[in-house]
């Protein structure tokens, strides 16, 4: 009564259990975007604060194609990062994000391109000094695809 055996009816529930539980986990990670930080119930006022005194285009609130979160850590601090493009027009505007969900400060690096000129405009969204250096560069990193091509390239003490 109450053995837990290979073949018992209670391991078979335990085992099913930490099988949810482990997907889960994995998924909330896979499903970490910009535009579910701009949503979400904790992440919504950081988000706000991030982007205050700037005009983003609605995608960015939508979604956009993104990328998964990768995670980076900046001395103390670990963060997740994430970018997203326009859809079918990922050239001309991009968007990267750092998040500390232990902080909960947020910070990010929009991107547009001039079609006519070429020009690149970049607008750096809450970035204080603390991530003056080493976050821009993470961004930067996640806006062009060298976090995801190098992701343990950009962790800095």
């Amino acid at each position: 009564m109450g053995r837990i055996s290979p073949g018992g009816m209670m391991f078979k529930a335990i085992t099913t259990v930490a099988a949810l539980v482990i997907a889960t986990s994995a998924m909330a990670q896979d499903d970490l975007t910009i535009s579910s930080l701009a949503k979400g119930e904790t992440t919504k006022a950081a988000f706000n604060q991030m982007v205050q005194g700037h005009k983003l285009p609605a995608w960015v609130m939508k979604g956009g194609t993104y990328t998964p979160a990768q995670t980076v850590t900046l001395g103390d601090e670990t963060y997740q990062v994430m970018s997203a493009c326009k859809p079918h027009d990922c050239g001309s505007q991009r968007i990267a994000v750092m998040w500390s969900e232990k902080s909960n400060q947020m910070t990010g690096l929009f991107s547009t391109i001039d079609e006519k000129t070429s020009q690149e405009k970049l607008t750096w969204l809450n970035v204080n000094d603390a991530l003056s250096i080493d976050g821009k560069t993470v961004l930067f990193a996640a806006l062009t695809g060298s976090l995801e091509n190098h992701p343990d390239g950009f962790n800095f003490k």
